[in-house]
């Protein structure tokens, strides 16, 4: 993430090591890079119908679509 914007790659960890929390700037290249996690990334909630969606939302769907391939 630090090479899509002009964040440095210390602004990126000092969330998950020094607990130093996340400025709009840092949700904003977030919000562009993942734009289907921006409602789950503000509230922690999904709208699948609108295709606002999560990580493990997506991963346990992915899991389900294969299964009914194969």
């Amino acid at each position: 993430m630090a090479q899509s914007g002009e964040i440095g790659n210390s602004k990126w960890k000092a969330p998950l090591y020094k607990g130093v929390r996340m400025s709009t700037n840092e949700l904003e290249v977030i919000k562009m890079l993942y734009p289907q996690y921006s409602l789950w990334l503000i509230s922690g909630e999904i709208a699948p119908e609108i295709g606002q969606a999560s990580p493990e939302y997506d991963e346990v769907n992915s899991k389900l679509d294969s299964s009914r391939r194969g």
